[in-house]
C-alpha cells in the first residue's frame, strides 16, 4: 500500500512526505499572488482592495471545506492505520458527498444575500461594483472549491501526495493562463480574475473525481450510508481549522475597516498586498502541517509511538530552522514583493512596506503554532486544536486590533500579528508539553 512510507520515517522519508505539500501550498500562494498582480497592474488598486473586502465570504466557504477535509481525513487515516479499509472508504465517500451538498447550500445563500453582505463588509460606492462582480462568480464556484480542498487532503491520506501536488500545480497554471487571457487580452477586468480562479478550482476537482473512481486505489468511492456520528466527529475534529478560516475572514474584516479608517483606500490596498505576502511566506508551514498530519494519524492509529517520536524530532528541527529563514527572507524580500504589485515609493507602496516589515516578526513564532494545531487534529483531539486556533487567529488578533491602534495609530494595526503569534506560542508550547506522554511523542521518554 502507498501508506507504507508512513511506517518507517527516516529523514529522507520525512522530506518525501512533507515536500509535495509544501511545494503545493507555496504554488497555491504564488498563483494567488499572480491573481493579485494581474488585478493590480491591469485593473487598478481599487479592484485589488475590493478582493480583500470579499475575502470574508470566501473564508466562510473554505471553512466548511477545510473542516471536513482535515477532520474527515484524520479519522479516515486512523481507520487505514487500523487496516479497516471498508470503513475508511465509506467515510471517505460520505465526506465528499457532504462537502458537495454544503458547497451548494453556501453558494445559494451567498448569492441571495450578496448585496447586503458586501455593504456590511465595507464596500464603498467606489469599490462596490468591483466587489459584486468578483464575489458573484466566486459564490457560484463554491461547491467546486470545497471539492478541490477535500481531494487535496484525501490524496495525502491515500498515500499520493505527489498527485495532490500535481493537481495544485495544474490548477495554478490554469488560473494564471486564464488570468492573462481574460484580464490582459480580453479586458474582462476583475470578472476575468474571478473566472480564472474558479476554473483553477474546477480542473483539480474533475481530476480528483476521476481518480477516486478507480477501484485499485486504497481510497475510492463506494456505496455509503448516513453517518451522523462520524460527521459530528469529523466536524469537531476539524473545528480548529474551521475556526482558523472563519477567524481569518473576521479578522480580515477588522483589518479592512481599520485600514479604511486610519489610511483610506490606499491603506486597504496596502493590507491586501501585505496579506498576499503573508500568505506566501506562511504557506511553507501550512504545507508542512498538512503534509505531516496524515502520517501522524496513520501511526497513531497503528499505535506506533516510535515513528511518532521520530516525526516529532524532525519536525522540531524543521520548524526552528525554517522560522529563522522565513523571517530573514521576509525582511530582505519585502521591497521586491510589494514592488510587484504597486509602483515603488507610491503611497500604497510606502504603507505596505512599513506594514510588512513589522508583520515579519510574527514569522519567528507562526510555524510552531500552525504545527501544534494540526498535530492535535491529527491525533483526533479537535478541542485542543480548536482552542489553539481560536486564541491565535481570533481572540488575540481581535484584541490587538481593538487596542493597539488606539495606542500606536496605524502602526498598531501592523503590530497585531506579531503580538498574537507570540501569545499563541505560549499556549502551543503548554499543550504540546502537557500531552506529550498522552500521545507518545515525548522525546525524553525511552522507546
Amino acid at each position: 500500500m502507498k501508506q507504507q512510507i508512513y511506517e518507517h520515517i527516516s529523514l529522507r522519508a520525512f522530506f518525501k512526505i512533507i515536500a509535495p505539500s509544501i511545494v503545493g501550498m507555496v504554488f497555491i500562494a504564488l498563483y494567488s499572488i499572480v491573481d493579485g498582480i494581474f488585478i493590480a497592474r491591469f485593473v487598478g488598486d481599487a479592484a485589488l482592495a475590493a478582493i480583500n473586502l470579499v475575502i470574508p465570504i470566501c473564508s466562510a466557504t473554505f471553512a466548511i471545506g477545510i473542516m471536513l477535509s482535515t477532520g474527515g481525513s484524520a479519522v479516515v487515516s486512523i481507520k487505514m492505520g487500523e487496516k479497516n479499509m471498508t470503513d475508511a472508504r465509506e467515510k471517505f465517500t460520505f465526506t465528499i458527498l457532504i462537502g458537495l451538498a454544503s458547497g451548494a447550500i453556501m453558494s445559494l445563500l451567498c448569492i441571495l444575500l450578496l448585496k447586503p453582505l458586501l455593504i456590511f463588509l465595507g464596500a464603498t460606492e467606489n469599490l462596490y461594483p468591483y466587489c459584486f462582480s468578483y464575489a458573484l462568480i466566486i459564490c457560484i464556484g463554491m461547491p467546486v472549491a470545497i471539492l478541490k480542498t477535500l481531494y487535496e487532503y484525501f490524496f495525502r491520506a491515500n498515500g499520493n501526495p505527489g498527485i495532490g501536488l500535481s493537481m495544485a500545480v495544474l490548477g495554478g497554471v490554469v488560473n494564471i493562463f486564464l488570468d492573462y487571457l481574460f484580464i490582459v487580452h480580453w479586458s474582462m477586468g476583475i470578472t476575468g480574475a474571478a473566472l480564472g480562479t474558479v476554473m483553477g478550482f474546477l480542473m483539480p476537482a474533475v481530476i480528483g473525481t476521476l481518480f477516486f473512481t478507480k477501484k485499485d486505489s486504497p481510497l475510492h468511492f463506494v456505496k455509503t450510508k448516513w453517518q451522523g456520528k462520524f460527521l459530528l466527529e469529523a466536524c469537531i475534529n476539524g473545528s480548529s481549522e474551521m475556526v482558523t478560516e472563519l477567524s481569518t475572514g473576521f479578522t480580515t474584516f477588522l483589518f479592512n475597516i481599520l485600514c479604511l479608517k486610519y489610511m483610506g483606500e490606499a491603506g486597504l490596498s496596502a493590507i491586501t498586498i501585505i496579506l498576499y505576502a503573508h500568505f506566501l511566506l506562511t504557506s511553507v508551514y501550512l504545507g508542512f502541517a498538512s503534509g505531516i498530519a496524515p502520517a501522524v494519524s496513520y501511526n497513531y492509529g497503528a499505535e506506533n509511538s516510535v515513528q511518532i517520536k521520530q516525526m516529532m524530532k524532525y519536525s522540531v528541527w524543521f520548524l526552528i530552522i525554517s522560522s529563522v529563514l522565513v523571517f530573514v527572507c521576509s525582511l530582505a524580500s519585502a521591497p521586491y514583493l510589494i514592488g510587484i504589485f504597486t509602483a515603488p515609493h507610491s503611497g500604497v507602496f510606502d504603507i505596505a512596506l512599513r506594514g510588512l516589515k513589522i508583520f515579519s516578526v510574527g514569522f519567528l513564532f507562526i510555524g510552531i503554532n500552525i504545527f501544534a494545531s494540526a498535530l492535535f487534529t491529527a491525533f483526533s483531539n479537535g478541542k485542543i486544536s480548536a482552542l489553539i486556533s481560536m486564541l491565535r487567529v481570533l481572540v488575540f488578533v481581535s484584541a490587538g486590533l481593538l487596542l493597539l491602534p488606539l495606542l500606536f495609530n496605524s502602526d498598531g494595526i501592523w503590530l497585531t500579528i506579531p503580538l498574537a503569534e507570540l501569545l499563541s506560542l505560549g499556549v502551543s508550547l503548554y499543550y504540546l508539553k502537557r500531552y506529550s506522554y498522552t500521545y507518545g511523542y515525548n522525546l525524553r521518554q525511552q522507546t
